[in-house]
């Protein structure tokens, strides 16, 4: 049947279930991140695009309300919600809603909802909730991701429930995504008395991630234990808790991309130290004592990925646990024949695949730690052996010289003093002048003297390697 052109529905609303980092790790304490209140301007625009001038004004209720939460349960309005009316939308429908900003531990969450109070509603009227697909994860970009919940009440009999809420998927998203999604007819229960349904894209990162619930009110209890609310905040913290999760994956597939990329340059030096046997021994000092320098920075980096791997499996083990427990707290809320299996599924997801993988790539990563640091070590070794070497080449060059122009020196002074004297027969046709001969006395001393110096060092250097 297709409930997409003939199926009305009444008091249809759309909530959005956004979350976005305000404190991060590598930031100073209680200083928010840069993007901070992206999701509150967000908002704005949201308003501006919807015609609700109200919900434009939702950042600068925020800023007056200092950005702090106001009670327990983290609302940062003093009036909680900040109810608003667009002031003009489709024909004989009269869009309506509420914000509800809020602060959970390290994170900025919102609860905003559009609504049709209205008794009967096409689903083809639906696309008003949602236009251009203007709350999806792409465009609200909120940094944890995001869950749509859709809640609305079927007039009249529906025979298949699934193709019902397939065609409210179909009404509010463009036909671009609904093509992107994966139907699971599996991922379907019941949550206080009613049908719901899970569609999901599976994406890794969030801001790829769309994630949507049709909630379907066919129960007779379901009104009004919707209506009294106790499973709004455990439900809004189980959803945050499987942002953290999806999010804290995509950093660990981030972490580990950067860390095999660092592993990958490491791979390139081992390659270029083996092809340095045939490179002379200066090229080689120079390529060394430049690798000093480079290496340890990768090192270094390598080494925060692998810490960074090993912090996001435990914010995914830290979220998985608190997952449970908010999941008991819906159960225990509901009726008898409510059934949350699907939302268990994605805990066997996180700690089945999630965890696993980053367990695989922590264990083929590791041992690069090591390799790194022999390398170092390496190359650090024949750099420093052969710097002394050149220490005790220039050490022992100083010494010759010192000793032969020291020597040389004490010659020149000798001949210096015997300047006058002949130092030919007069009978020599062309006589040699002193001052060439002093010279050449001088210079013949200095390679005299280096010789003696030279021999010295070389027969010392024996004595002590025989010892």
């Amino acid at each position: 049947m297709d409930y997409f052109s003939t199926g009305n529905i009444a008091y249809p609303k759309l909530t959005l279930y956004a979350f976005h980092l305000k404190h991060s790790l590598s930031q100073k304490p209680k200083i928010p991140v840069d993007n901070a209140k992206d999701l509150w301007l967000k908002c704005q625009q949201l308003g501006k695009q919807l015609g609700i001038p109200k919900l434009e004004t939702l950042p600068e209720l925020i800023e007056k309300a200092n950005n702090k939460k106001t009670s327990i349960t983290g609302e940062i309005l003093p009036e909680r919600l900040l109810k608003f009316t667009a002031i003009q939308h489709q024909q004989n429908l009269h869009l309506s809603g509420e914000a509800n900003p809020l602060e959970i531990h390290d994170t900025y969450a919102l609860d905003l909802t559009l609504r049709y109070p209205d008794l009967e509603v096409k689903l083809a009227d639906l696309r008003g909730l949602n236009p251009d697909d203007c709350l999806l994860s792409k465009n609200i970009k909120a940094s944890l991701g995001q869950t749509l919940v859709f809640f609305a009440q079927p007039v009249g009999k529906i025979d298949d429930e699934q193709a019902f809420a397939d065609a409210c998927v179909k009404a509010l998203l463009s036909k671009e995504t609904v093509r992107k999604l994966n139907i699971y007819r599996q991922h379907q229960g019941q949550l206080l008395g009613s049908p719901i349904f899970e569609y999901n894209n599976d994406a890794d990162f969030p801001e790829e991630q769309c994630h949507l619930l049709i909630w379907l009110n066919t129960h007779s209890q379901t009104t009004e234990l919707e209506n009294k609310g106790e499973y709004y905040y455990p439900l809004i913290d189980l959803l945050l808790c499987r942002s953290n999760i999806i999010y804290a994956r995509s950093e660990a597939i981030w972490c580990y991309e950067q860390a095999r990329s660092a592993y990958y340059k490491l791979e390139r030096y081992k390659q270029e130290f083996q092809e340095q046997k045939n490179n002379s021994i200066d090229s080689k000092f120079d390529n060394f004592n430049q690798w000093l320098q480079e290496i340890p920075e990768i090192s270094f980096n390598y080494v925060d990925y692998l810490r960074d791997l090993e912090l996001h499996r435990t914010t995914i083990q830290t979220n998985i646990k608190n997952y449970r427990l908010y999941l008991d707290k819906i159960n225990r809320i509901g009726i008898d024949s409510d059934n949350l299996e699907f939302l268990s599924n994605f805990l066997e997801l996180a700690e089945d695949t999630f965890v696993e993988q980053i367990n695989t790539n922590l264990a083929y990563l590791t041992p690069g730690q090591n390799l790194f640091d022999q390398m170092i070590g390496t190359i650090r070794g024949i750099v420093e052996l052969e710097q002394a070497k050149r220490d005790r080449s220039l050490e022992n060059t100083i010494q010759v010289l010192g000793i032969a122009f020291g020597g040389g020196a004490i010659v020149s002074g000798v001949v210096t003093q015997h300047i006058d004297k002949p130092f030919a027969p007069t009978n020599f046709k062309y006589p040699i002048s002193p001052l060439v001969l002093s010279l050449l006395w001088s210079f013949l001393a200095v390679a005299f003297f280096g010789s003696v110096a030279r021999l010295w060092i070389q027969l010392r250097r024996k004595g002590t390697k025989g010892k």
